[in-house]
């Protein structure tokens, strides 16, 4: 019998790199929130292991307030991947199962601390299932 090691899947932290919040007036607690969460994967030119989940969320609630965020996951293989399916597993549903998290952490901890304008907003978890679109970039701009 073989038995063969897996590569690591290596987390290194959300680098937060835009944050938007408007408000028109203190949020009742009991409007409805609209959520939208949208992961993008990048690859980044000649670093193999290394890759990026872009994690969009805006959370909008009508004549209240909109909360704007892009978040970066920055994630390292410890070696190539021979199984292509396994690897395209770990970018498409790990990484950001891994990443989601420190987002929602992040946005509840934001909210909590504007006092009265919203209260602590806590978005549901999230399931990731399918492909991630790519996103190209220059990395030179």
């Amino acid at each position: 019998m073989e038995v063969s090691v897996q590569p690591k899947l290596m987390f290194h932290g959300v680098d937060f790199i835009n944050i938007k919040f408007d408000t028109n007036q203190q949020y009742d607690n009991e409007a409805g929130i609209d959520l939208n969460i949208d992961p993008k994967v990048f690859y980044p030119e000649n670093e193999t292991n290394f890759f990026k989940i872009f994690m969009e969320v805006s959370i909008h609630c009508e004549n209240f307030f909109d909360l704007n965020l892009v978040g970066i996951g920055n994630f390292e293989f410890d070696k190539e991947f021979e199984n292509l399916e396994l690897k395209k597993t770990f970018i498409n549903t790990n990484a950001p199962a891994i990443m989601f998290p420190y987002i929602r952490s992040f946005i509840t901890t934001l909210t909590t601390n504007l006092g009265n304008v919203t209260g602590a907003i806590v978005i549901p978890t999230q399931f990731f299932q399918g492909d991630l679109p790519e996103l190209l970039i220059d990395e030179n701009e």
